[in-house]
């Protein structure tokens, strides 16, 4: 047996088990898009280059016949290989070649994509052939050129072999420590190559194998998770999410339409507040990663079919490996819970050596990444550090709501005092923290500098021209609400009489407003958020532009748009739950079943508007 097909029909045999008496047939789709199909072929045929072959001589030549440029498409039920001929054949006297006849064009040929099923060898059989111009019209050449070109042409490409057997193989490693209960002496396999079915994008190819149900789950379930269980969930989850973030980075360099970078950065914030969620209801099992997985993988497949086939990288196998990989994993999913399949930390590990043709350790990291801020459409982390002024507050930096009109011209009024040491690289120093410890007294004036923080970082927000004139002012409004209902405009608490960053009951989101630093990974320092003030208030100011803009402002119904306070509502109601929350925010407005915190921040922002500061006091209770 093929040495390369070893390490699969290994796997088959170490995990199916005569266990029940029926055995059941899996199906495994293989899928090569036209443009991987492509690539394989030219690897394959085509060696020069410009994607092109000298089949007989070289250009210049007397006697010439060269392929270039193939393109593969679907016709019906069959495969269309387009390449550009060119023939050249005339009669060699010396240096001097008489009478040469040239024609260049395209040859089109229809070819059937048939399976070994036993060696896995994918060939390509013409069933018919076609001539088109440089224009693509139909053609016909003179028949001398004809009969020399064809034969050659047509076997030359019949003679190409696709070897499918290396990702055949990495689909076995990939699943073998997938499965419970292996029991060797009892098990039995058998895979083999099925049909080659053509569809409009793409060549299936079905891989067949005959298996027993191996896994009974335990009598009522599983036990409930013991606290080293738990633990490996969480770490399990950790490899999952950094997992993702690589496959969202391999796409960084690649150029996305604003409908795939949504779809990516919503499958991205949709499993980490789910695991957020889950966490903290106690709610984590041992299905949750692969069902993650299972979920996300349907959303991402097209997108990275689409990207990473671009025909000629050297990882071409890997990629196909890859996707088989994740599209098998979907099958067992369907087939429930009898097949005991689990994602395991080496499984995702597996997962990342294909795609990248080399092992990766996927480290979840806190470190900010600005591949992935890039990728979210975040503006690149400033680094410089203006200074604070010494007078504080400039006059008119906070007025009433109906005075508004006459501050907004002078924004970068606002900019120029803004201080971000968030902006460097370092944490500040104690003293400056300290600064942000509650007083005891002269409570106004430590809100006041708050509220300066805040200022400062909407203008910064607001500088980049995103939020048009007239949602400035509300935008503005809920910021401040939102620090108000987050954190009672606090960065640090004394616990145990010692100074530190406010921690959500959770332990997940931290300071003044409560950014979550597991949701927020790799886009947000984590270090900063706990200990600068001004970098927590400017990431929460762009996180909630984000869901303004990303999402609110281009799902919102007219009346939405009408009604700021609404907007501003269901922003929050994302920043506290995650994008999913923006329909079911407004169908809770709608029904009149609002969460208590979708009441609590719509009242910090009427309190906000109407300059009800004195309400407060329930913050910071005076003596």
């Amino acid at each position: 047996m093929n040495r390369r097909l070893s390490g699969f029909c290994t796997f088959w045999l170490l995990i199916l088990s005569a266990v029940a008496a029926v055995a059941e047939t899996v199906t495994l789709p293989l899928t090569l898009d036209h443009r991987l199909l492509g690539g394989l072929v030219q690897h394959a045929a085509f060696g020069g280059s410009g994607r092109s072959v000298a089949l007989v001589g070289k250009p210049g030549d007397c006697i010439f016949l060269g392929l270039a440029e193939p393109r593969f498409s679907s016709a019906a039920d069959l495969l269309r290989l387009e390449v550009k001929l060119t023939v050249r054949v005339g009669s060699p006297v010396g240096e001097s070649c008489l009478v040469p006849v040239e024609w260049q064009g395209y040859l089109e040929l229809f070819q059937r994509p048939v399976l070994a099923a036993d060696t896995f060898q994918l060939s390509l059989q013409t069933v018919d052939s076609g001539l088109l111009t440089l224009e693509r019209q139909p053609a016909t050449i003179a028949g001398i050129l004809w009969e020399f070109a064809r034969p050659r042409v047509i076997a030359h490409l019949d003679r190409v072999r696709i070897d499918l057997a290396p990702p055949v193989a990495e689909l076995g490693n990939f699943f073998a420590p997938l499965f419970h209960d292996q029991s060797p002496e009892k098990i039995f396999a058998s895979l083999r190559g099925g049909a080659a079915v053509v569809t409009d994008e793409a060549v299936v190819v079905d891989l067949h194998a005959e298996v027993e149900e191996v896994y009974t789950p335990p009598v009522g379930g599983h036990p409930p998770l013991s606290e080293a269980e738990r633990t490996r969930l969480v770490e399990l989850w950790e490899t999952w999410d950094s997992l993702l973030v690589h496959l969202l980075l391999v796409m960084a360099g690649e150029s996305l339409s604003q409908e795939d970078r949504d779809i990516l950065l919503d499958v991205l914030l949709e499993a980490r507040y789910l695991f957020v969620e889950t966490l903290t209801a106690g709610d984590l099992d041992r299905d949750f990663v692969r069902e993650q997985f299972v979920e996300a993988w349907p959303r991402l497949a097209p997108i990275f079919r689409r990207q990473l086939y671009g025909g000629n990288s050297p990882n071409s196998l890997g990629f196909l490996a890859f996707f088989t990989a994740a599209d098998a994993l979907a099958v067992f999913d369907r087939m429930g819970p009898a097949f005991g399949v689990e994602i395991s930390r080496n499984g995702l590990l597996r997962l990342a050596a294909m795609l990248d043709g080399k092992e990766t350790t996927l480290p979840y990291s806190a470190e900010v990444d600005q591949r992935l801020r890039e990728m979210l459409q975040l503006p690149k982390e400033r680094v410089e550090r203006p200074e604070r002024p010494a007078t504080g507050i400039r006059p008119g930096a906070f007025v009433p709501r109906q005075e508004k009109r006459a501050v907004w011209p002078q924004i970068s009024d606002i900019v120029d005092f803004f201080v971000s040491t968030a902006h460097g690289a370092e944490i500040p120093s104690f003293a400056e923290i300290l600064r942000w410890k509650v007083p005891e007294k002269d409570i106004d004036g430590y809100l006041q500098r708050v509220r300066a923080v805040l200022a400062g970082a909407t203008a910064l927000t607001l500088e980049r021209g995103e939020i048009s004139p007239a949602l400035r002012p509300v935008f503005t409004e809920m910021i401040l609400a939102m620090a108000w209902q987050e954190s009672c405009f606090r960065q640090f608490v004394v616990k145990n009489k010692t100074l530190t960053y406010l921690l959500s009951s959770n332990h997940t989101s931290v300071g003044l407003m409560q950014i979550n630093e597991r949701v927020w990974r790799g886009v947000y320092s984590r270090e900063r958020l706990r200990w600068d003030i001004d970098y927590n208030a400017l990431a929460g100011t762009e996180i909630a532009e984000l869901y303004l803009q990303r999402y609110a402002l281009r799902g919102t119904p007219a009346k939405g748009i009408a009604d700021p306070s609404l907007l501003a509502r269901s922003v929050y109601a994302m920043y506290n739950g995650g994008p999913v929350q923006y329909q079911k925010f407004l169908e809770r407005e709608r029904l009149g079943q609002l969460y208590r915190s979708d009441l609590l921040f719509a009242e910090k922002l009427q309190w906000v508007q109407s300059a009800a500061w004195h309400e407060l006091s329930g913050c910071f209770p005076r003596s």
